[in-house]
């Protein structure tokens, strides 16, 4: 391993790096003490919301496990370390980290998951040990996850989300109103429906059909479907009132959709679930409505329609967030903070 002095080399691979140029926070690192290379990953970029099951299958577990190869491989060779995006792929290194008795730092990153079965869990255990730090995007995911995996609160930190693209400029439509929703994890779409359906408002839906499952929109609900990410930014800086409508299922949920609206200066009507509290501030940046309360997500909504003025502050205080927690460089200065926490933690 290099020496403290020297520049360390970290390794780092994702799910969507379908090639070594792809981009990721790494890029917007300002530190002379590393340096980064990417390892594309063979499986193709997935959409999870798209997907019919929340299962990873064979196939997407044999590219993983390609993909894990490489990176440690990589990481010996350069003999520095990894950094890899999402849980699949952090369990999947750690697993190849121990089978192979690599002695690199491991840092998984946006480690955000379900516990899932007593039998994955129990398999993942052990693999997981071997990873040095994990980045959670949320606090209360801290100890439910070392609980769960038994292993010390010390090895998770915290990151916010952060929104890596363009951020155009786009006006409200004021002369066609509309209420705008998107995503697929632990929404309530059912509440939302009711919401809107009292107040009559045009709405408009970006969500998958599992999540869309069995519910019947009212005729003011138009689900939008093949919109690509770069139109559902443009939705969401042109709607009068994004919701953000959650069940209180899983830790934590709607942190991306919740960071992408920040910067692009659009504030949100939240369902209070848990685990948003790292994000959501009621009355600055969004307005809070307890979950499942069509009444009270009808008031919110209504709220903002009828009022500019308070849209206006509820947006700037997004905007504000958004820049302050939610950009690559604010995300690449927390980066740089964990690393140098794993390493200098090693060379104690």
């Amino acid at each position: 391993m290099s020496s403290p002095e020297s520049e360390f080399s970290w390794s780092v691979s994702a799910p969507f790096m379908e090639s070594v140029d792809s981009a990721w926070i790494s890029d917007f690192v300002a530190s002379d003490r590393y340096r980064f290379s990417k390892v594309a990953h063979g499986g193709g970029d997935v959409d999870w919301h798209q997907k019919k099951s929340q299962v990873t299958g064979v196939a997407e577990w044999r590219a993983f496990a390609a993909t894990a190869s490489s990176l440690i491989d990589t990481a010996v060779a350069q003999q520095g370390g990894a950094i890899t995006v999402f849980p699949q792929l952090a369990t999947t290194v750690a697993s190849f980290k121990r089978v192979r008795r690599a002695d690199v730092p491991l840092v998984a990153w946006f480690f955000n998951t379900t516990f899932g079965s007593a039998p994955r869990s129990m398999l993942a255990r052990p693999a997981l040990r071997a990873v040095d730090r994990f980045v959670v995007h949320s606090t209360n995911e801290i100890a439910a996850y070392a609980k769960h995996l038994r292993l010390p609160e010390e090895v998770f930190s915290f990151g916010h989300v952060q929104y890596g693209g363009a951020v155009q400029a786009d006006d409200e439509a004021t002369d066609d109103p509309f209420v705008f929703a998107t995503g697929s994890g632990f929404r309530d779409y059912r509440t939302l429906f009711d919401a809107v359906e009292k107040l009559g408002i045009k709405t408009k839906i970006v969500a998958g059909p599992r999540i869309l499952a069995g519910l019947t929109p009212p005729s003011n609900v138009e689900i939008l479907e093949g919109v690509d990410r770069q139109k559902i930014h443009q939705l969401v800086r042109q709607a009068t009132v994004n919701v953000l409508p959650m069940n209180n299922d899983g830790l934590t949920a709607g942190l991306i959709t919740m960071a992408e609206a920040f910067r692009h200066g659009r504030s949100l009507v939240v369902s209070d679930r848990q685990g948003i509290d790292d994000y959501v501030e009621h009355d600055t940046n969004a307005l809070l409505v307890p979950v499942g309360d069509a009444d009270a997500m009808a008031e919110s909504i209504k709220a903002l329609l009828d009022d500019a003025g308070l849209r206006e502050r509820l947006n700037k205080g997004a905007f504000e967030c958004g820049e302050l927690r939610h950009t690559d460089t604010a995300a690449a200065c927390r980066l740089v903070e964990v690393l140098d926490s794993v390493l200098d933690g090693r060379n104690a």
